[in-house]
């Protein structure tokens, strides 16, 4: 089930810790061949994820089903979700403010605003606008942690 917030984000002190379980987690899955899929709650962890794996020069599988949040901003008209949201799961949300989600490919890229990216070096950064053009087309290296679109 995913958890959904009908409110506009408030700016937080800082990014959530990456909590001892997920680090002993990663390391237990990590040391099977072949490797366990890690199965991390917030693009902070993912990041973590993918440095040790780079660090380790290994391939670690990551299972983002359990990445379920929605962000719903009826007023900007916008909806910030992460990778394991299923389209069911938004359809839901959205029909609640009685608005619908993108559809399509294109459609969606073409209300793709803003996105978390974990890079292939294990970096969280936020796409700028070369990034989500990139995003767009297809043609960018990386794990998109959570991603805003206009509905």
């Amino acid at each position: 089930m995913a958890t959904i917030e009908y409110r506009t984000p408030v700016a937080s002190a800082g990014p959530p810790p990456v909590s001892d379980a997920f680090v002993l987690q990663l390391r237990t899955h990590a040391a099977r061949v072949p490797a366990l899929p890690v199965r991390p709650l917030t693009g902070r962890e993912v990041a973590v994820a993918v440095r040790y794996a780079a660090d380790e020069g290994q391939q670690l599988p990551l299972d983002l089903s359990a990445m379920k949040r929605i962000v719903i901003d009826p007023r900007e008209r916008t909806v910030r979700v992460q990778p394991g949201v299923t389209p069911d799961e938004l359809r839901q949300a959205a029909f609640y403010w009685g608005l619908t989600q993108p559809a399509g490919d294109g459609m969606v890229s073409e209300n793709l605003v803003a996105a978390h990216v974990v890079t292939p070096d294990g970096e969280l950064v936020e796409a700028d606008e070369a990034r989500l053009r990139e995003l767009r087309s297809g043609a960018a290296l990386g794990i998109v942690v959570d991603a805003t679109y206009r509905i």
